[in-house]
């Protein structure tokens, strides 16, 4: 099992260092970074990718219901909050868990084990893969996904959909996962909720580029990486 990366966006000190506390006595988790706001967690994350952000609700500038709003492709997000009055609210964002404080080593741990269960599935989803092709799961069968024939990948929350010249998958699976098994330089990352087919490009312009007829918005943040590879 590969690491699991996340970052704590907290403004209490003491609250940061019992979370790295718990952190440490799990396997294969790292912490990315930690913000006392949620502004500097905003611009980490578009350069950055992570699998799970665990996150105060009381923050400077912009607190933490408003700052999940803003995020067009979250990773998992575990809310830590003395306060249980935003847990509707949470939830109804698709929070994946959410620890009051203080909570126990024992809670902490009852949320690691479920995303770990997450992530675990994930890597079900597709389960061979070659260089010319991958199966993906939909719908409890094995769909075969020829490399050469996808045109670009969209990511729909916990969901992302594999759209191919003749055909359509949808799987349950994280565009990060997907962006680490079609390495190689034939696709390219060029907005924070998708992925294309570099041999695809028929156009671009700085802010949006079009594949086999569809127009994919470029991101603000992949505009510099996306010109470089495409010129």
């Amino acid at each position: 099992m590969s690491n699991i990366k996340c970052i704590i966006i907290e403004d209490e000190y003491p609250a940061v260092e019992i979370l790295k506390v718990f952190m440490a006595k799990v396997s294969h988790w790292e912490i990315m970074a930690t913000f006392d706001n949620a502004l500097d967690a905003i611009y980490y994350l578009s350069k950055n990718n992570v699998d799970v952000i665990f996150l105060d609700i009381q923050l400077p500038e912009l607190n933490g219901i408003d700052f999940i709003k803003t995020l067009v492709n979250p990773p998992l997000i575990v809310i830590t909050s003395a306060y249980n009055e935003h847990a509707i609210e949470a939830f109804e964002l698709v929070v994946f868990d959410y620890l009051l404080k203080p909570y126990s080593f024992q809670r902490f741990i009852k949320t690691i084990a479920r995303i770990n269960s997450h992530f675990e599935s994930d890597k079900n989803e597709i389960t061979a893969s070659n260089e010319e092709f991958i199966y993906v799961n939909e719908n409890r069968k094995k769909i075969k996904v020829n490399i050469n024939d996808i045109i670009f990948i969209e990511s729909q929350k916990e969901y992302v959909r594999i759209i191919c010249e003749n055909s359509e998958v949808k799987t349950k699976l994280g565009i990060s996962k997907v962006e680490e098994l079609l390495s190689g330089g034939v696709f390219l990352r060029v907005h924070r909720s998708f992925i294309i087919s570099i041999s695809k490009v028929t156009s671009y312009t700085k802010n949006q580029i079009v594949v086999n007829n569809h127009v994919i918005p470029i991101g603000k943040f992949y505009q510099k990486e996306v010109l470089e590879k495409l010129c």
